[in-house]
């Protein structure tokens, strides 16, 4: 099957499609990455040595990897399970569209008709909260509650839902226009401040995904992240989880009615 993420066509392994029916493509075009999955982990018995085409070999803790080439244009994922969020094959996916402009954020999103708005930060500082609140105050929709694909295109910023929502419930195939990226702090009294490129790398560009373990990958996304940031501005909202906040960052944003 094919599935559609950024805009970007992917082949992916059709007895695994539960976990991205949502984000199917039927249409035709040419693919940018193929995944196959192995569900099933090579023995090894003390010391093994074995030989691999794969320029690239991810490895998680509990034994589960994949192997991709040089550009990460083919992946395979030797795993145990057939459920869950199939952590290895994001990581191929965010090092391969690292060379289509686009880039992962940790982070969750609301539009209003085909504008958005991201609110990124560490883990438990309030994003799906923030988002539950434009929902119940503004009347937005919710993309997804953890994680947003980014991408530029001439000058503008799209957001982009995802299969993966880590804990959160939301998890739409959307794409929305991005109008701004708020970073989160919570704080006992509600206050914006716009970020400049500088802040920005403080606040900002620690929760955007970074393929270490490809030099080539975090240079392209380096390249993206600025021009995302020349393109849409970044705040910093420290805040309460209240309607004051939501309405704080509505007007900053001077959205449209």
């Amino acid at each position: 099957m094919k599935i559609r993420l950024a805009d970007l066509l992917i082949e992916w392994q059709d007895e695994y499609a539960d976990f991205v029916g949502a984000f199917e493509d039927v249409s035709d075009g040419a693919s940018v990455m193929n995944i196959e999955f192995v569900d099933t982990i090579p023995e090894c018995h003390g010391i093994q040595y074995f030989e691999s085409d794969a320029a690239h070999t991810l490895r998680l803790p509990g034994g589960e990897f994949l192997c991709a080439d040089e550009d990460w244009s083919r992946a395979t994922g030797f795993f145990t399970a057939k459920n869950g969020e199939h952590a290895l094959e994001l990581a191929a996916l965010c090092s391969r569209f690292s060379y289509f402009s686009t880039l992962l954020l940790h982070a969750s999103c609301v539009d209003i008709d085909g504008e958005g708005v991201a609110f990124t930060g560490f883990s438990g500082v309030g994003k799906t909260t923030q988002a539950k609140l434009w929902q119940e105050y503004i009347g937005s929709e919710i993309i997804n509650g953890d994680k947003i694909l980014l991408k530029e295109e001439n000058g503008v910023a799209y957001a982009y839902g995802l299969p993966w929502k880590g804990s959160s419930e939301f998890c739409l195939n959307k794409k929305t226009k991005l109008r701004a990226v708020v970073v989160l702090r919570q704080a006992k009294e509600n206050r914006i401040t716009k970020l400049g490129p500088s802040a920005s790398n403080e606040y900002f560009l620690p929760h955007i995904f970074m393929p270490a373990w490809d030099r080539k990958c975090v240079c392209n996304m380096l390249d993206t992240y600025e021009k995302i940031i020349a393109a849409v501005p970044v705040y910093l909202l420290e805040c309460r989880p209240d309607e004051e906040a939501v309405r704080l960052v509505y007007e900053t944003t001077e959205w449209k009615n």
